[in-house]
């Protein structure tokens, strides 16, 4: 593997569950078959893969297109879409059920078998775009955030957490260039006015890896659910409605397609590498 380019990037997979019947089913599968499978096959290039459980949906959040059971974050040394790593000795169990419980294809696809993949069946399951569905939103970062707006020098002892992600992609035929400018000079001002927010980060998306529809991810920190509703709900109303808006109501973009979230703590128990210790059931 000497000629692998050495690329360090983080990745955020938006995980959610379309309707709470498909909760214990995609948690099982997860657990139970993803986790152990995952670590199997990138265990010698990854050195962190996390699932961080969403917080219960506030009020208001769906306009963000709230993913509800997870945000999964890896960290890679290589690029994952390298076609070297297409190669396994054994293929992913990747059910199309699981697409559906996610919300990525509609319920005609349940039971309908495996994804048919020659390599990596993550890589296929990212690339499905079902019009019934919504995609599968697999976003890579650098490593480090890149831009550092509010609340440096924070601390783990300055108080909880409420980590709101939330990975953006301006509609297609929009200037990246005056997307950016509504972003960065109409949106983000709001949130540094509110002092309810105590930290904003923020990643331009490295679209060149896996051609993800997203352009930017940012992080708005709060204390909790009430007032996330407070800033996301009540002060984003004084954001202007840009002419590429999609939407009648902030972030004025098609929910899980062009704006998709969530909110996490800053810790996890399923810091998969280093936890995972098999599906052992409560007696």
């Amino acid at each position: 593997m000497a000629d692998f380019k050495f690329e360090p990037m983080r990745s955020l997979i938006y995980v959610d569950c379309a309707k709470e019947d498909y909760r214990p089913k995609l948690q099982r599968w997860l657990h139970k078959t993803h986790i152990p499978e995952s670590i199997s096959q990138f265990e010698p290039y990854v050195t962190k893969y996390a699932f961080y459980p969403a917080f219960p949906m506030p009020t208001g959040a769906d306009n963000y297109g709230y993913a509800r059971m997870q945000l999964t974050e890896h960290h890679w040394l290589v690029s994952d879409l390298d076609p070297r790593l297409g190669i396994k000795a054994l293929q992913e169990t990747f059910p199309l059920d699981v697409l559906v419980w996610q919300g990525n294809l509609p319920e005609t696809a349940l039971g309908h078998g495996q994804i048919e993949s020659d390599g990596d069946a993550g890589n296929t399951a990212r690339q499905t775009n079902d019009a019934a569905g919504n995609p599968f939103i697999f976003a890579f970062l650098p490593m480090w955030w890149e831009k550092d707006i509010k609340g440096k020098g924070r601390t783990i002892e300055d108080g909880a957490n409420y980590r709101f992600n939330m990975a953006i992609g301006f509609p297609e035929g929009v200037d990246k260039a005056e997307g950016e400018k509504w972003l960065f000079e109409e949106v983000i001002p709001v949130f540094e006015a509110a002092p309810e927010v105590t930290r904003i980060l923020a990643s331009a998306v490295k679209k060149d890896i896996n051609g993800c529809v997203m352009d930017w991810a940012l992080e708005i920190w709060v204390g909790c659910q009430s007032e996330w509703e407070k800033v996301f709900v009540e002060d984003v109303k004084s954001i202007r409605k840009p002419e590429w808006a999609m939407t009648d109501t902030f972030p004025y973009l098609k929910p899980r397609h062009n704006v998709i979230s969530t909110a996490v703590a800053d810790y996890t128990a399923f810091n998969n590498l280093t936890n995972y210790r098999g599906y052992i059931t409560m007696r």
